[in-house]
């Protein structure tokens, strides 16, 4: 399938964003898994890579909304799926990631585009959902994580935290490259 936007490197660019391959086949098969009537609710910067990824995967009955990231009340009713595209700024991150998980179906899927990427994004997603029991750190494709919601006892929130500490080098190896391509430049 072919996605609007540039071609790079086996990936899929829009604007800052590179969605591979990879992570454009993951939103594609939650969307595909999703029984009717459904709902997925893309918010943040949604690019039209990610955009493209899910519609194509998504069924009859599923409905698919795309909407600002202050739009909550215009969405009506649980959500299966909640895509976050990045945020630039610390606190639109930290609003974004308060005010639209708790609308999530138990056992529906979170994703955040620019996790472990994003320094502002990371501390935002650590801060809330990532010391949160009500969400399971399911892994990361690049910089999209993907959490599951549940209720997690304590040795599970331990481990938990295990998981998403491990991701800390990747982060840390992912700045110090951003870092050294701007002096480069």
């Amino acid at each position: 399938m072919t996605v609007a936007g540039e071609a790079h490197r086996g990936s899929l660019r829009y604007g800052r964003e590179v969605l591979t391959a990879a992570q454009s086949e993951r939103l594609q098969a939650c969307a595909r898994v999703l029984d009717s009537p459904a709902r997925i609710v893309m918010t943040g910067e949604v690019s039209p890579a990610a955009r493209a990824a899910v519609m194509a995967g998504a069924g009859a009955g599923v409905e698919v909304l795309v909407v600002d990231a202050a739009e909550i009340k215009r969405v009506d009713g649980s959500i299966d799926v909640l895509f976050i595209g990045p945020a630039a700024r610390y606190g639109a991150a930290l609003d974004m990631l308060r005010r639209w998980p708790g609308r999530v179906v138990p056992g529906g899927i979170l994703f955040v585009y620019g996790a472990f990427a994003a320094p502002a994004l990371t501390t935002a997603l650590l801060r809330t959902i990532g010391s949160s029991r009500a969400w399971r750190y399911f892994g990361r494709e690049g910089a999209l994580a993907e959490y599951v919601q549940a209720d997690l006892s304590h040795g599970e929130r331990v481990l938990d935290a295990i998981a998403q500490a491990a991701q800390i080098p990747a982060f840390a190896r992912t700045m110090a490259r951003s870092r050294a391509a701007l002096r480069s430049s």
